[in-house]
């Protein structure tokens, strides 16, 4: 049994050409967060949080560094093993629901599933009604609400009860009191084991967190933990700014 983080992020670097340009989005990324954490990671558009998730959650592959889940280095599976590993254990939410449009609630729940010999029927009508859905499960997404479509898409993202949930800008496209019950729906995944992973610019989201790092320009410059030894971890950015603040006295 691996007793190192549950995640882990080593060094990892991610560059994009655009045009004739090339950006950095990860730029030598350290990051280590343990089992059955709710952190929100925050920053500025480009900073690096979508770029972070995706390598996190296979979807994509870093140019270099090492990324390890539980254990296993996913860094340096290929294609179609990172699409195994994204299927056993990784729920993504994301912020424009991604959902198809001429499925129905229960259709687009799942989509994941649809190849499986055989399909969890009965657990996406439950996750549905958990979602509070259970009059609109044969609902087209466009008859849908914001936030029913997005409780779609977290009944979707549990289909195959994965051991880690990451969610890009979950609540920025739905109205402020839809997403504090989303949040609240994510406190309770929580508080059920899951690990959860929030990039986000909402600070009712971030509020909700065990904890949150904030990135920039592909770094990591602020992380603290809400441990239960009361512990805050710095970063190496915050560190020096404390000394120069001692310093000055």
């Amino acid at each position: 049994m691996d007793d190192g983080p549950f995640i882990k992020v080593d060094s990892v670097t991610k560059r994009y050409n655009m045009g004739h340009s090339t950006v950095n989005a990860l730029n030598g990324m350290d990051l280590e967060i343990e089992e059955g954490e709710m952190v929100a990671i925050m920053g500025p558009s480009g900073s690096g949080k979508t770029t972070l998730l995706n390598m996190i959650g296979g979807l994509d592959s870093p140019d270099s560094g090492t990324i390890h889940i539980k254990g296993m280095e996913i860094s340096s599976l290929n294609e179609g093993q990172r699409a195994q590993f994204r299927k056993n254990n990784v729920g993504f939410i994301f912020q424009f629901f991604n959902l198809i449009p001429s499925l129905t609630a229960l259709e687009n729940v799942l989509v994941p599933v649809m190849f499986d010999k055989d399909p969890p029927f009965e657990r996406g009508v439950q996750l549905l009604e958990r979602m509070g859905l259970k009059d609109r499960m044969g609902h087209i997404p466009g008859k849908l609400s914001g936030g029913e479509r997005q409780r779609v898409a977290i009944a979707r993202a549990l289909i195959n009860d994965p051991m880690l949930i990451l969610a890009d800008e979950p609540t920025g496209n739905i109205d402020s009191e839809t997403a504090r019950e989303i949040v609240s729906l994510f406190k309770e995944l929580n508080d059920e084991g899951k690990t959860m992973l929030l990039a986000t610019h909402d600070r009712i989201v971030a509020g909700r967190a065990r904890s949150m790092i904030k990135v920039r320009d592909g770094h990591v410059v602020k992380g603290k933990a809400h441990s239960r030894s009361g512990m805050v971890h710095l970063s190496d950015e915050e560190k020096v700014k404390k000394k120069k603040r001692v310093v000055k006295g």
